[in-house]
């Protein structure tokens, strides 16, 4: 009886010992397993008691069961503490993850914002920039055509004043032929005028067909009266009022003209 007695004296002093260890902090050091572990090795160590000394391990069991009085220390409540306190500093550090990672995506969110707001401003300036631009091109468009084209009413000018204002006159004292020198320049001068004119067409993609003599063609021709004339082929273009007219292969003006019907008798 007296072994039994201080084996479980030791036993108790064990657990006392062990448990205060736990309450100071080795259960936040080690972790949950430690205490489990100490746990089985005390059972086992009431266990082998129990098989050596019988009725006398009984007791010592129930005295596991049972935390001394005079120790003066709630193991549970000191495990329920740490436990606390473990789940409030985990608490804190998720939260100041959480708050680190917040303040990560604001700034984000704040720069991706700046950069939108830029870009919307940049492609409202490009807008307004290309308007102005397609104005402007609308309105400069044919510059060069009109710039090509001064040479006309200047040698139009040109032939005009060949011909005097006296010359319009009854009494002009002009002889005939001096007259047909008059009329000379100025046809000499109306027919370079139009060669000019023609040459700036031309190089603007413009150019003039004559029709006359080919066949008809309704995408070409706009047949303005029909001409009985024996002596050429029926559909034929036989004469030309006016002369058509083409940009860059199509056509902006057809030609009008009078189409050879011959009736058979």
């Amino acid at each position: 009886m007296s072994l039994a007695c201080l084996g479980s004296s030791l036993l108790r002093q064990c657990q006392f010992e062990t448990r205060r260890a736990l309450a100071a902090g080795a259960g936040a050091m080690f972790g949950r397993p430690i205490k489990l572990r100490v746990g089985l090795w005390t059972r086992s160590f009431a266990t082998d008691a129990k098989e050596d000394s019988g009725g006398a391990a009984t007791g010592v069991t129930a005295d596991e069961e049972k935390p001394s009085p005079s120790s003066g220390v709630d193991v549970g409540a000191a495990d329920t503490s740490s436990e606390v306190e473990l789940s409030t500093q985990e608490l804190i550090m998720q939260m100041k993850a959480k708050e680190e990672r917040a303040s990560k995506l604001a700034q984000q969110v704040e720069s991706l914002t700046d950069s939108l707001k830029r870009t919307l401003a940049d492609m409202e300036n490009l807008r307004t920039r290309t308007a102005r631009e397609v104005d402007v091109s609308k309105k400069f468009a044919i510059q060069g055509f009109v710039k090509a084209l001064l040479d006309v009413p200047d040698n139009l000018e040109r032939a005009a004043s060949v011909v005097p204002p006296d010359a319009l006159k009854e009494e002009n004292g002009y002889t005939s032929e001096k007259l047909r020198v008059l009329l000379s320049g100025l046809l000499e001068g109306v027919r370079a005028t139009e060669s000019i004119l023609h040459k700036v067409l031309k190089q603007h993609g413009v150019e003039r067909y004559d029709p006359i003599g080919q066949t008809f063609d309704p995408n070409l021709h706009n047949a303005l009266f029909d001409v009985p004339d024996s002596s050429k082929e029926n559909n034929t273009i036989g004469i030309v009022t006016k002369k058509g007219y083409k940009l860059n292969d199509r056509v902006v003006r057809p030609a009008e003209v009078g189409v050879v019907r011959n009736v058979p008798s």
